[in-house]
């Protein structure tokens, strides 16, 4: 009889001690009665579906062995109807939502990486909307109103900035939050980034987490992708740096660095397939009015002797690619048209040593620049000249 009791509570403490070493999404789903609900974990190369259930009255629960680390976590009905979560160890987390919406009906408990997440997904999507709101606005501003453009330029990247900001700051005083991963990372509907780790301020907070992650999480595949790959865009700064001296340093020799960049339709196009031809390496910006206005001049020269080996290799300096081609489209430019879409560090621009637009490089068939910053006037004259 003592063996039989003794046996029993062997069993029972040790159902309660694997229970405790499990984590829970547990909720309620209205309108979602007898729908499949799956639970995926996000890892960096793919998203793994870990467990599955049919929602019995809006009802369910999963249990899973316990976390070694925060994960990122995705409950779906489908691959348009679902929600991110950011689970820890053995938490418990409750969800209640609509079936009609997950993403903007869904409550939390129990979870403050959860809840941190939800909170960034909110602002993304309010930014989103303000951001959505200036570009349709300055794409029905007229190019010549130059006054309007420049308000809704500065209050895009006011908007922008004020993200950037509050991104920074929740980074600085959550340190070991995966959240702040997670945000750093997050795009814009133009599939944009909102960070740069490339950005002297942004790399603040890029550098921050990643040293922070990788003492705390040393184990951590995501942790430690985020401090390699800062280290790799410093890498990349320092190869940028001494590709600027190098540069500076050519300026007056002659041939010239051979530059890629992805066009409209993400084709890598190099500036060495123009060879042959007289090339203008053309650096502008869609959000520079000097810029589009130097084009309007650029466009008739180049269809006054495109077909006599004038060439136009243009480089933009823009970050959002709705505005670069919006303008394109608006001004009508027939050229090539290349960016990397991060703005002022424009890889390209940075190995020219541009450090104001527009300006411009001419190329000559042989290869040698024989030109720079030459415009109205001056441009007309130079291709005269050559043409």
């Amino acid at each position: 009889m003592r063996q039989g009791l003794f046996l029993l509570l062997i069993i029972v403490l040790t159902t309660a001690c694997n229970n405790k070493d499990k984590f829970r999404v547990t909720g309620h789903i209205e309108g979602a009665k007898d729908q499949m609900l799956y639970l995926q974990r996000m890892d960096l190369s793919q998203t793994v579906t870990i467990d599955s259930v049919k929602i019995k009255n809006g009802n369910f629960e999963f249990k899973n062995d316990r976390l070694e680390e925060p994960t990122f976590l995705i409950l779906k009905l489908n691959d348009n109807n679902f929600i991110t979560l950011l689970a820890d160890s053995i938490e418990t987390i409750a969800v209640d939502a609509d079936a009609k919406n997950l993403e903007t009906s869904y409550q939390l408990k129990n979870s403050i990486g959860s809840v941190y997440i939800q909170m960034f997904n909110k602002r993304i999507r309010k930014l989103n909307k303000e951001l959505n709101t200036i570009v349709a606005k300055y794409k029905a501003t007229d190019v010549k109103d130059a006054q309007t453009r420049a308000e809704l330029e500065q209050r895009y990247d006011q908007k922008l900035n004020e993200h950037k900001a509050f991104v920074g700051e929740f980074i600085m005083e959550n340190p070991r939050s995966f959240a702040g991963y997670y945000a750093l990372f997050q795009n814009l509907d133009d599939n944009s980034s909102v960070m740069n780790v490339f950005d002297k301020k942004d790399q603040v907070y890029f550098s921050t987490l990643a040293t922070s992650l990788n003492l705390y999480f040393p184990e951590s595949e995501r942790a430690n992708h985020l401090y390699n790959y800062v280290l790799g865009a410093k890498a990349q700064q320092q190869r940028q740096k001494f590709a600027d001296e190098l540069m500076a340093s050519k300026a007056d020799e002659r041939g010239y660095v051979d530059i890629e960049a992805p066009d409209l339709q993400g084709d890598t196009i190099k500036l060495s397939s123009l060879e042959g031809k007289t090339i203008i390496v053309n650096f502008w910006a869609s959000w520079d009015e000097k810029s589009v206005a130097a084009n309007r001049h650029l466009k008739k020269m180049y269809a006054q002797y495109k077909n006599k080996g004038l060439a136009v290799y243009s480089v933009s300096l823009d970050r959002s690619k709705v505005l670069w081609e919006s303008t394109i489209k608006k001004e009508g430019y027939e050229w090539v048209d290349v960016s990397d879409l991060n703005y002022t560090n424009s890889f390209p621009a940075r190995l020219y040593n541009i450090k104001q637009i527009p300006s411009n490089y001419i190329i000559s068939p042989k290869g040698e620049i024989i030109g720079k910053d030459l415009f109205g006037n001056r441009l007309t004259d130079k291709l005269k000249e050559l043409l």
